[in-house]
């Protein structure tokens, strides 16, 4: 569904990924972890065509280079800092998305995602403005769900989500998986992803230093935990 190849890229005059190889598989749930600085959201924005100009490689979606008007309207995404104009309705924002992607607006749909994320959809006929910040999120992600599109990008998609709301989030992501939804997604939250996803990817330093099952991850490295296993991957390198 997506394949990084040889994807280099510097901002400002510093190298921000320095040969990055990784490929998520159609039906797959793609997690990807790294500290800040590690060159996350760049390759987000590579991938989005948000940064146009790299220095080497190749990335395609479907099949399609990433330049491909025909390759975006096979995913959405949903970025770490997410806002929302303060005026609109949350229903109005739906239609609006909706209408970019062409499709129509099912009611039902999001009214069944206001429940699986414990969002009152009584609240949609409000503006904005009265939203808290995990409710914008909320929202933000229901947009990316009631769509029909195959690939979901999250960028910290957990951000701003208080613990009953992170737990309906992952009963979601069970719920969909079921339905041959793609999902890459970045993360810090390293124990959510233990449970949420099929493969786990590590980047340091801007390279791909892991890239597996999250089990593997933990047999590589005798670890307990995903977090431990990240902290002895990285920490074996900075020993270097």
């Amino acid at each position: 569904m997506l394949e990084f190849s040889a994807v280099r890229c510097r901002l400002g005059g510093q190298p921000v990924l320095q040969g990055v190889d990784l490929r998520v598989a159609k039906g797959d749930f793609h997690a990807l972890a790294g500290e800040n600085g590690a060159g996350k959201t760049t390759l987000i924005r590579i991938l989005l065509d948000l940064i146009r100009n790299i220095d080497s490689g190749t990335l395609t979606i479907d099949g399609l280079d990433r330049r491909d008007p025909r390759a975006r309207e096979r995913l959405v995404y949903l970025p770490e800092k997410f806002d929302l104009p303060p005026e609109v309705s949350g229903w109005q924002y739906l239609r609006f998305v909706s209408g970019v992607y062409r499709e129509a607006l099912d009611r039902d749909r999001v009214a069944e995602l206001c429940v699986r994320m414990s969002l009152d959809v009584a609240r949609l006929d409000d503006r904005t403005r009265g939203y808290s910040k995990g409710m914008k999120q909320k929202l933000g992600l229901i947009s990316c769900f009631m769509l029909s599109v195959p690939l979901i990008i999250l960028d910290e998609p957990l951000s701003g989500l208080d613990p009953r709301a992170r737990y309906c989030f992952k009963q979601l992501l069970h719920a969909e998986k079921a339905q041959g939804r793609t999902l890459f997604y970045s993360t810090h939250l390293l124990a959510d992803a233990e449970e949420i996803c099929d493969r786990f990817a590590i980047l340091h330093d801007g390279r791909i230093i892991f890239d597996g099952p999250p089990e593997e991850c933990l047999r590589a490295h005798g670890a307990d935990s995903l977090e431990q296993a990240y902290m002895r991957a990285i920490g074996a390198l900075e020993a270097c």
